[in-house]
């Protein structure tokens, strides 16, 4: 079997769990609106990466699934919030939360499910300390989020973004979470001090790599296939690795017809598609696909802190996954 096929299983209990535990929200609409993303199904890597995590360092899947759900939470709680401030209409093939249910209950699911997720971590069966320091990883995670969000945001009207800063920016948004998916799974698994470091480094490595094939599938999915409206980074003047380079690269009067392009919000499909073929043409999404694999290469290597198990090897293959996936 192929992964993630064959934890089909496993992800069908973290979506039964992830639901359960918006049971105890009272009001119809809130409950709803906290429903609408996880209902709507996905992958659920962060989870499924915190159960295999404790695995390889010889716990259960079970003991990691409260921390991976709550790390699934804050998840959808950054995408409710983020579907705001992008303006997005749609996600996964659906209307957007604030397109469904209006913006003011969106950020009010977002709060909610943001709290929700620091009382599901709290059912984690570790010993204190344990505890403490799975909370203390989700909060940092959040704050980091944030800041990731911040720069990902101010990065639109700069004049100038480097390579390095837009690795920081997405090591903030997206990596965090990968990062503490495996870090928290190593901790409720029982793993050595050299394991956790290793583990959370190839989250980290794995999340950037992650997030740079997403924005090449941007350019080169369809909406369909990718779940979410395609080419809106181009629309919406994003910095990403694919830019940043052709920027660097791009000469005369191709450079002009791309800038005048980049987030111009009326932009055609036709302009959009013209923009992304320039990017083609100079090169810059075949550079962001080679330093996505270069991440996923690093991110394995860190593996050989732990021994061998097929549990590892589920690793090795989830790593692939995140640079051969199509959605």
């Amino acid at each position: 079997m192929v992964f993630p096929d064959d934890y089909k299983g496993r992800v069908k209990k973290i979506n039964e769990h992830l639901m359960h535990t918006l049971d105890v929200i009272q009001d119809k609409n809130l409950k709803a609106a906290m429903a609408h993303y996880p209902a709507a199904g996905g992958k659920r890597l962060r989870p499924l990466l915190a159960t295999v995590a404790s695995e390889a360092v010889g716990g259960k899947a079970d003991a990691a699934l409260p921390f991976g759900v709550a790390l699934e939470m804050v998840h959808n709680f950054t995408l409710v919030h983020d579907d705001v401030m992008d303006e997005d209409e749609t996600r996964r093939g659906i209307k957007t939360v604030h397109a469904a249910f209006g913006v003011p209950e969106a950020i009010l699911s977002g709060d909610a499910l943001f709290a929700r997720a620091f009382e599901v971590v709290l059912d984690s069966e570790v010993d204190d300390p344990k505890l403490v320091r799975l909370v203390d990883i989700l909060a940092r995670a959040v704050r980091l989020l944030a800041e990731g969000q911040q720069m990902d945001m101010d990065f639109e009207d700069a004049k100038k973004v480097t390579s390095d800063q837009y690795m920081k920016m997405i090591e903030l948004k997206t990596a965090v979470l990968y990062s503490a998916a495996a870090q928290g799974g190593a901790i409720v698994g029982g793993a050595t001090s050299k394991q956790e470091g290793a583990l959370a480094e190839y989250g980290r490595l794995m999340g950037l790599g992650f997030q740079i094939w997403d924005d090449v599938l941007d350019l080169e999915s369809d909406q369909a296939t990718f779940g979410k409206p395609v080419l809106n980074d181009i629309r919406n003047g994003k910095k990403t690795l694919i830019v940043v380079q052709a920027l660097e690269d791009l000469k005369g009067p191709e450079r002009m017809e791309f800038l005048s392009i980049l987030g111009k919000k009326n932009a055609t499909t036709k302009e959009l598609e013209r923009a992304r073929d320039i990017l083609e043409e100079v090169g810059a999404i075949n550079h962001a696909t080679k330093v996505a694999d270069g991440l996923i290469s690093g991110a394995k290597e860190k593996l050989s802190a732990l021994v061998d198990s097929p549990h590892k090897k589920t690793l090795m293959a989830f790593a692939d996954y995140m640079v051969k996936r199509k959605t």
